[in-house]
């Protein structure tokens, strides 16, 4: 079950039930369920609800529930997913709590710097600090963070001065909505500052080959470029070419039960960039269900893209020939 926040000011928000950023500098990441849980397991049941049968209540609880999905949505434009929830009508009804309080909040939500929302700590300057001292140093200010519910994660290996410089130089600076929920917090990526092309080329192209051996027809078409592609020669072909390419591997292994993917080597050249992987997998032919198997080199020709990321241009993977 998820709920998607209109986009009026220009920033895409994350998803508030998993967290996961949709590609902004602040992400709101929400640990509700965990804290949803918690308060329904330690809530004490009133004299009332005991005297109602726990069918009936649940119900209750339902109905109650979708009023108040309808009055977010008319008020906040929150978009619900269709279909009955999975969750417990007590959690659910926490939740939906949480989701309101977080839109109250951010209609008046005014911007301050990080610095200011985690209450203006003195910072020792990055030159001041003995090499021997930097790490304590740097678990302080995280601390102090942490204490407001302010995170950072470097998906790379980052020296300690660079994230001590980071943190203190151009994190403290960057504004912020100047909201407070209990159990949400304001999670900042390093690398959304700072992009690391290598990472996020080999991400990119793993991608691309996770959802080749799984089959996954909806996401593998948005891993490649729109305006161009080649085959393993280097001959251009089209969108519907490389569609018909992948639906005809799909059409021969009926599924793939196991696979390796191994990166090798990653050349990053401007806006395009190499990436290779020993790769094997083990599967079964379709019709006959004869198992099959491929190993050797994969080869991706990526791209930058220019909505983010990176994107397939040219593929070369064993067992399928594109």
């Amino acid at each position: 079950m998820s709920v998607t926040h209109r986009e009026s000011d220009g920033i895409k928000r994350s998803n508030i039930v998993t967290g996961v950023p949709l590609g902004t500098t602040e992400t709101v990441a929400w640990t509700l369920l965990g804290a949803v849980v918690n308060n329904v397991i330690l809530s004490e049941r009133s004299t009332m609800e005991n005297l109602i049968p726990d069918d009936d209540q649940r119900r209750i609880q339902r109905a109650l529930n979708e009023a108040k999905k309808r009055e977010l949505k008319e008020k906040y434009g929150a978009d619900f997913s269709n279909g009955e929830s999975k969750l417990p009508p007590e959690m659910e009804a926490d939740w939906l709590h949480y989701i309101e309080e977080f839109e109250r909040q951010y209609q008046n939500a005014e911007q301050v710097t990080v610095r200011e929302f985690i209450g203006n700590p003195t910072i020792k300057p990055l030159a001041d600090i003995p090499p021997e001292e930097l790490q304590s140093e740097l678990d302080r200010v995280l601390d102090v963070m942490a204490e407001h519910n302010v995170g950072l994660d470097f998906l790379c290996e980052v020296s300690l001065q660079e994230q001590y410089r980071f943190i203190t130089e151009e994190l403290f600076n960057e504004e912020m909505d100047d909201m407070r929920i209990e159990g949400m917090n304001h999670n900042f990526i390093y690398e959304e500052f700072h992009p690391n092309d290598e990472y996020d080329a080999k991400m990119f192209s793993k991608n691309f080959l996770d959802y080749l051996f799984n089959r996954d027809r909806e996401f593998i078409m948005h891993t490649l470029a729109k305006d161009e592609l080649y085959d393993p020669g280097g001959n251009a072909i089209t969108p519907d070419q490389m569609r018909s390419s992948i639906e005809a591997f799909f059409e021969k292994i009926a599924t793939i039960s196991s696979s390796n993917i191994d990166v090798t080597q990653c050349v990053v050249e401007g806006d395009y960039a190499v990436v290779k992987y020993n790769t094997d997998w083990t599967g079964f032919e379709a019709g006959t269900m004869k198992r099959v198997a491929a190993s050797g080199e994969a080869r991706l020709r990526m791209k930058r893209s220019p909505y983010g990321g990176w994107d397939v241009v040219q593929a070369s993977v064993p067992g399928w020939n594109c």
